[in-house]
């Protein structure tokens, strides 16, 4: 796509303005995997290979403290409106406000999204121009529909909408017997990359990948490359991981001791029970390393389009790694236990264990507001845009700031009535600083996280968790990133405080 060049106008829905020339603008490209470990990527001290992504960190920039809801729904609810969103008033309908795609789409901006949407709003009504993916959470990577082509049964989680071809559909059922759900959603993405090359305008991308979310589904091929790597078992790859990441500079041993998580041991597992672990943790290298390769198929075509100097690609995950063994009904099939793994007709899941492994060396899971579940990797990356690359950002930073961030870039404000309502302030800041590594400007909002029995929130260096309805932790994360030694007992006021800070910051949501 070409520069867009010029465009002055006010638009009464959303109450914008736009002044300034666009022609230096960047594309803007947000890719957002799910169910995804902190140390999964290569660049982020794993064994799975990630070269694309590894390349983009070393020309781009790493955060080491990239938080969101722990959940995938709000999350996305989180990144798309530039709001906190908690898991008991989940904004399923985002209607608090704008969605980055209305803001952009009147800004001039071509919007694209492919993937996962998990949400009750229809992408076209909301801003986005065109949109290929299904509405729920989780689905079959081969085949998201009910039946076989030739009509013979799978496992069917449930028959979500799904838009294909720009048209809506009550369930999905690819006629293509090779399809993979990772490679159809950057396939259309690629095409309608190709489809809007000559606009004279810049585009937006939401590149919303279910990998690595179960179940775990991979191409043998991709499943192939991993074959062994993880007979050695829980304790020798997390310690592995570990090393990896304090000579990769994410980590110091002073201030990140290796939490000391309940897992099991691997040699009291029976050698069927290894074979069946390993087989599910090597799917999940696989389903990593199938996403990177698919990313790296946009950035060529980014680079064949001569776009890529000036698109800003940023990448992270809605959460931490998942804990879940999926025990739902299946629907028109019975799982005999000798599907093979990994096959349209399986349906497994990595579980608790691989989770705290692949969350390295961070505390519990997703779904809960330890760092486990709500920090992740982000990587940055913007040749035309960054200076003094390849190095790491260690402030906290949240999926509310995209938002804020992309106004920055695209010249735009915030307005002040939605839909002839008043909207609240944003609650993010711009990273549009860490890109020359500066620092961020203050934070005028409370970091909180609220979902299920689990909440927290960050101030400074302090944070204050709760789990299960359990007592107030407190940890001082300049000190003790993995949350090993609880501070509360020593400090009755700061929790307090920071209790009265949590509450304050749900009452204004």
């Amino acid at each position: 796509m070409k520069a867009w060049k010029y465009l002055r106008f006010t638009t009464v829905t959303i109450g914008l303005i736009l002044t300034a020339s666009a022609d230096q603008r960047p594309n803007i490209i947000v890719i957002m995997c799910d169910d995804m470990g902190y140390s999964d990527l290569g660049c982020y001290g794993s064994e799975i290979q990630t070269p694309n992504l590894d390349k983009l960190a070393a020309n781009g920039l790493r955060y080491s403290q990239m938080y969101n809801t722990s959940k995938c729904n709000t999350s996305r609810s989180s990144l798309l409106t530039g709001r906190y969103v908690i898991g008991k008033t989940s904004d399923t309908n985002y209607d608090a406000g704008p969605l980055i795609s209305e803001i952009l789409q009147n800004a001039g901006y071509r919007t694209l999204w492919s993937g996962k949407n998990h949400s009750r709003v229809r992408p076209p009504e909301r801003g986005f121009d065109r949109f290929y993916g299904f509405q729920g959470g989780a689905c079959n990577f081969w085949n998201p529909g009910e039946k076989l082509q030739d009509g013979g049964k799978l496992p069917h989680i449930k028959a979500y909408e799904w838009m294909v071809n720009d048209k809506w559909h009550k369930t999905f059922i690819p006629e293509d017997p090779n399809y993979f759900m990772t490679d159809a959603i950057t396939d259309n993405a690629i095409s309608w990359l190709n489809e809007y090359e000559k606009e004279d305008k810049p585009f937006f991308l939401y590149l919303a990948y279910n990998a690595p979310h179960w179940p775990l589904h991979a191409p043998e091929k991709d499943i192939a490359k991993y074959k062994g790597v993880y007979d050695a078992g829980y304790q020798k790859i997390r310690t592995a991981r570990y090393k990896r990441m304090i000579e990769k500079g994410i980590i110091e041993t002073e201030t990140a001791t290796l939490f000391p998580e309940q897992i099991k041991s691997w040699e009291r597992l029976s050698e069927k029970e290894r074979k069946l672990e390993a087989q599910r943790m090597e799917i999940h290298a696989a389903m990593v390393d199938n996403m990177d390769q698919n990313i790296g198929r946009v950035i060529n075509t980014l680079q064949k389009q001569g776009e890529l100097e000036n698109t800003l690609i940023l990448f992270f995950s809605d959460n931490g790694a998942s804990h879940e063994r999926d025990k739902r009904a299946f629907k028109n099939y019975q799982p005999t236990g000798n599907e093979k793994m990994g096959s349209v007709l399986s349906y497994e899941c990595i579980g608790r264990d691989w989770a705290r492994v692949v969350n390295t060396p961070l505390a519990k899971h997703k779904a809960t507001s330890h760092e486990g579940g709500i920090c992740t990797p982000m990587v940055a990356y913007w040749p035309k845009g960054m200076t003094n690359t390849g190095g790491w950002n260690h402030e906290p930073v949240h999926l509310v700031d995209i938002m804020s961030t992309v106004l920055d870039l695209s010249h735009q404000k915030y307005p002040i009535k939605f839909n002839g309502k008043q909207t609240k302030p944003l609650q993010g800041t711009s990273l549009v600083p860490t890109f020359s590594q500066k620092a961020l400007a203050q934070r005028k909002f409370t970091m909180g996280f609220d979902f299920a029995n689990s909440k927290a929130v960050r101030k400074g260096k302090w944070k204050l968790v709760s789990y299960k309805k359990g007592p107030w932790e407190l940890y001082d994360m300049s000190k003790d990133r993995t949350e090993t030694l609880n501070l509360a007992k020593q400090n009755p006021e700061l929790v307090e405080t920071l209790k009265k800070e949590f509450y304050q910051w749900i009452a204004n949501l």
